[in-house]
């Protein structure tokens, strides 16, 4: 079971491996263009569904789905700060059978931007919030990092894109109630920019 969970999360890496390193021959451009693609100034909100498998075996099934919103404001060319919901249901493998329903709210989510290739556009992301569990589990404090990339749908206009773009994010969270929760998640969506 663990190794089928360790197989899931190290896959889900390798897909983000595989797509930034392929990046650049699929893009328009081959070479990196290093400005900040933070939009400065302009709110992007999005949805995103994927799965979400815990990192170690605590009585809680190793995969479950996971749902995410967000919004950020582009403070500047490289960075955007924001917040984030997100929900995750993971089966209980004791005799207190059911599902552990996790609500996580990140008020404190900052997105670094380094550049793009073409209309890749890739990301670092951190968070700080609190995990709302149910099944009388406690809340507990919440921590978010992880990594993505956005596609632009429309061309990128003056080094930055407008409109919608398809969404690939692939993160670990921090949950541990009276074991550990922790999770990392593989989502897939849309976001857009105002």
């Amino acid at each position: 079971m663990r190794r089928i969970r360790e197989q899931c999360v190290f896959g889900g890496a390798g897909v983000l491996s595989v797509l930034l390193s392929l990046a650049p021959a699929l893009s328009q451009a081959a070479e990196w263009v290093r400005e900040g693609m933070a939009e400065e100034g302009k709110f992007t909100a999005g949805f995103r569904v994927g799965p979400s498998f815990t990192t170690q075996s605590a009585g809680v099934s190793t995969a479950g789905p996971a749902l995410n919103f967000q919004g950020m404001f582009g403070l500047n060319k490289w960075f955007r700060l924001g917040m984030m919901l997100e929900w995750e249901n993971h089966g209980i493998d004791s005799p207190r059978n059911g599902s552990l329903n996790t609500i996580t709210l990140l008020p404190v989510n900052l997105e670094y931007r380094p550049g793009h290739f073409g209309n890749f556009i890739p990301y670092f992301t951190t968070g700080l919030g609190v995990n709302i569990n149910t099944k009388d589990v406690q809340d507990t404090f919440a921590w978010r990092i992880g990594g993505g990339i956005d596609y632009a749908l429309t061309n990128l206009v003056q080094d930055a894109p407008k409109g919608l773009m398809l969404n690939m994010d692939a993160a670990w969270k921090r949950n541990h109630p009276q074991s550990d929760g922790s999770t990392m998640g593989l989502i897939f969506g849309v976001r857009h920019t105002f």
